[in-house]
């Protein structure tokens, strides 16, 4: 199954849903952030998050567990991996260059 690419912030809303979602106490833990990393085989994903505050309440834990479970399911957009033609990204052209006839 293809990986659904996401900005990071919205694997970040997703990833901190899920958290408030599942947490049973109260607690001021967050998710932390996820970020881009050189993808390390064709079955990984191309994303990580920063390393959580250890909780006594179990967050970090339960981040972990999030996390691990996200990982198959999307990817972090990457605008660098996808092809110089691609119709998604805005043209690259400096302000002022004219197309040549």
């Amino acid at each position: 199954m293809p990986r659904r690419s996401l900005t990071p912030g919205a694997l970040y809303k997703l990833l901190n849903d899920e958290l408030q979602m599942r947490r049973e106490v109260p607690c001021k833990c967050r998710m932390p952030l996820p970020y881009l990393v050189e993808r390390p085989d064709d079955v990984s994903a191309n994303w990580r998050v920063g390393t959580a505050t250890p909780c006594p309440s179990g967050c970090d834990a339960l981040i972990s567990e999030i996390v691990t479970g996200f990982w198959p399911a999307f990817d972090l957009f990457d605008p660098t991996s996808m092809a110089a033609n691609d119709d998604r990204l805005p043209s690259r052209k400096p302000k002022g260059v004219l197309d040549p006839e």
